[in-house]
């Protein structure tokens, strides 16, 4: 679903034309044993930023130094107490308050630009007899965490030095990854090495294939790639069988699968999609930003030209189930459209479009255009969303039945952390929307800081 070009170092082992591919490509095919580069313009020749606009490799440690580094403000000398304006205590909390926002600020920036995108790597696997064919594709950014690709430190990876890595490559994905057949190693050979376009950026593809002992119906998949390098990250398994595609994932803490060839339950493929909804949400910065920002006012009503707390919870909570049920119903239309390819949206585009979403989301906050019916900002902006969210059904690689369940699974948790947010937001917005530090402070000051940050995305993005 998803454009991507290539980049193919060809091996002996055709096991490309039985392997599902997660992402639509056309080769060119280059010798690995040749020293010549990959052809200019039409691989991967100009190499790409090994931290680039992309990145999602684990930032947690620099959110870390970004909030450690911004300190509060120093309290006021007490010898100086008689020379202080009555006024300096109310200053003084605002500007801790401006300075704890450029902090959160700062350190939302330096979240990927493709904020809800989170470290994946997709591993593809198909039975044939007892012969096993599939692929490994792995984000170059998280490559690197694992063999050493940008060999000249020049903050790029090329082709080249992809390909001079090869053989480290291989072993480290064959280290990382198992198959076994009843407790019988299925031990696995690297073919073609090649790169890939994601929605999220370029990723290194290597065939894996191996040989079992007997024919193959249920195989034991062990994956253990990247967790010490990021806990966050998650290894989604394809499997093809039985004339279908469903899918699996391995966790920091789930590293191994029992995978199955025969067709899967409904409800166990459902779940797991489900699963994975909740988790797109809960690590997807922009769509987060995006729902914050519809959240802000909901305690709220505009009164002239000011916002003033809202006297009853009950036009509250029609406000807030307006706001989200115009949400859910305009991501869930664009994300089925897309998904069953009735339309086929550019995917960096979307990307900026979300940015901008959030923006204007939270620009409304803060000089209303649509005041009274932000319900109609949350079904129009979010028409973008579902297109983000289908990035992620693309990239596993569902097909037939399983796609059907997959979107059901998936747009269900995103709807389901969606309302956990909701859930523990609003009560305390409500129990805070008469004080004047929610008026003055937290609705201002937090729709600047996702406005700032939105528009960060936007740059970054376009």
């Amino acid at each position: 679903m998803t454009s991507a070009s290539e980049t193919t170092s060809p091996s002996p082992a055709p096991a490309s034309s039985a392997t599902p591919r997660s992402a639509s490509e056309s080769s060119q095919a280059i010798a690995t044993t040749s020293p010549s580069p990959a052809p200019a313009g039409e691989g991967w020749g100009e190499g790409v930023s090994s931290r680039s606009a992309h990145d999602s490799s684990p930032h947690a440690s620099s959110h870390s130094r970004a909030l450690e580094n911004c300190g509060a403000l120093p309290h006021p000398d007490p010898s100086r107490a008689s020379r202080v304006a009555p006024d300096a205590p109310a200053r003084a909390s605002r500007s801790r308050a401006f300075v704890t926002a450029a902090c959160i600020a700062f350190a939302l920036t330096a979240t990927p630009a493709f904020a809800h995108k989170g470290s994946d790597a997709y591993w593809t696997i198909r039975a044939d007899g007892p012969r096993v064919t599939g692929r490994l594709d792995v984000a170059l950014r998280d490559l690197d965490l694992a063999v050493a690709l940008d060999t000249n430190a020049d903050g790029n990876i090329t082709w080249n030095e992809v390909r001079a890595q090869q053989p480290n490559i291989c072993t480290a994905l064959t280290t990382a990854l198992s198959l076994e057949q009843n407790k019988s190693r299925c031990p696995l050979t690297c073919g073609a090495l090649r790169i890939v376009d994601h929605s999220d950026g370029s990723y290194a593809a290597l065939d894996l294939d191996a040989t079992c002992p007997a024919p193959v119906t249920e195989l034991t998949a062990s994956y253990a790639l990247l967790f010490d390098a990021d806990a966050q990250h998650r290894g989604l398994l394809s499997v093809a069988g039985a004339g279908e595609t469903h899918w699996d994932a391995f966790t920091t803490n789930a590293r191994t699968r029992t995978v199955s060839f025969s067709p899967v339950s409904a409800s166990s493929q459902t779940g797991l999609a489900f699963a994975q909804g909740v988790h797109h949400i809960a690590i997807g910065w922009d769509h987060l930003c995006f729902l914050f920002a519809l959240l802000l006012p909901s305690v709220l009503k505009r009164t002239e030209k000011t916002w003033a707390p809202r006297d009853a919870f009950k036009p509250t909570l029609l406000d807030v189930t307006k706001v989200v049920t115009a949400f859910t119903l305009a991501h869930s239309i664009t994300l089925g459209l897309a998904a069953f390819e009735v339309v086929h949206p550019n995917a960096h585009w979307v990307e900026v479009s979300i940015a901008v979403s959030v923006a204007l989301a939270a620009f409304n906050n803060l000089v209303p255009f649509v005041p009274e019916t932000r319900w109609s900002l949350a079904f129009s902006l979010g028409l973008m969303h579902g297109f983000g969210f289908v990035q992620a059904i693309a990239d596993l690689g569902a097909a037939g039945p399983s796609m059907w369940l997959s979107v059901l699974g998936f747009n269900l948790g995103v709807e389901a952390g969606q309302l956990c947010i909701v859930a523990l937001f609003v009560p305390v917005a409500w129990l805070l929307r008469s004080r004047t530090a929610y008026l003055k402070v937290i609705l201002p000051l937090g729709s600047a800081v996702i406005l700032g940050v939105a528009l960060f995305w936007t740059s970054q993005r376009i």
